[in-house]
């Protein structure tokens, strides 16, 4: 398997964009409460510490930032970070509590897909370039461009065989195939690709399990959303997934989900 053949089989998924942008939008609010991630907590931390991929004094590219936590704390040790993501509310909470602590990343709003690192002058600018259970990285051009502007380390955390009890209900239900089959290939191929480009990535994995509860009418749009962001979705379709989700809502009117996932981190350098 050669470059060009992973180019054509790793492409983003058919859906829509403005869906993806509004489901993570819906989202700014819980994930800016949320902690900031340590060694102990992160997967994702405890490989930065342990590789020594972030010494004090560092430049971080963080994608698909989202509220900004690994950002944060990345630059609580030192690091200057710069960082970026598709949603205006994430960014715009993100901003928020920068303002709040003196904070001085450097957030914009973009989309990974379509921007031109040369256009930034963000070509192999970064000591460590950051990927965590990011959406943003959902092709081959979308991989290869954390290479690109990496003068160093790279590391790419993704979601993988996973399970949900709600969402995977609701595929069927729309005749859509499981989410996971993509974030499946999504390790493979970017495998594929680093060791092609002539990297060394390394894999680590960690079990999780989720909980979430949720009232039946924002499970209703959430899901709707999740679901447009990456599948077409007919008016049937939507009417499908409201239907199957009164089906299955409890008794005090909540929907109640539980994920099982592996958790992949993959990590190179490129130099």
């Amino acid at each position: 398997m050669n470059m060009e053949s992973i180019k054509s089989l790793w492409k983003p998924q058919a859906g829509s964009a403005r869906a993806g942008v509004a489901w993570w939008d819906g989202k700014a609010e819980h994930f800016s409460k949320m902690e900031l991630p340590t060694a102990e907590s992160s997967i994702s931390m405890r490989l930065i510490e342990q590789e020594g991929m972030a010494p004090r004094d560092c430049s971080v590219l963080d994608v698909g930032c989202g509220g900004g936590r690994f950002s944060f704390a990345l630059e609580k040790q030192g690091a200057a970070v710069t960082a970026t993501d598709f949603s205006a509310n994430m960014i715009a909470k993100a901003k928020e509590r920068a303002a709040q602590t003196g904070s001085r990343i450097l957030f914009s709003c973009d989309d990974w897909r379509s921007l031109d690192p040369d256009n930034r002058g963000w070509r192999h600018k970064f000591d460590l370039v950051l990927a965590n259970m990011t959406p943003a990285v959902c092709s081959a051009e979308t991989f290869l461009k954390l290479s690109d502007v990496s003068n160093n380390w790279v590391l790419m955390v993704k979601p993988t065989r996973r399970d949900n009890s709600v969402l995977d209900t609701l595929l069927k239900c729309v005749g859509a195939q499981p989410d996971t089959k993509a974030l499946d290939e999504t390790i493979i191929y970017a495998f594929a690709l680093a060791w092609t480009a002539g990297y060394r990535p390394r894999l680590e994995y960690e079990e999780q399990v989720w909980e979430n509860t949720q009232p039946l009418a924002e499970a209703i749009e959430e899901y709707t959303l999740r679901i447009a962001s990456m599948n077409e979705l007919t008016d049937d379709g939507r009417a499908k997934i409201k239907s199957c989700l009164e089906g299955i809502a409890e008794a005090d009117g909540t929907i109640h989900e539980t994920t099982h996932t592996t958790i992949a981190a993959m990590y190179w350098q490129v130099k």
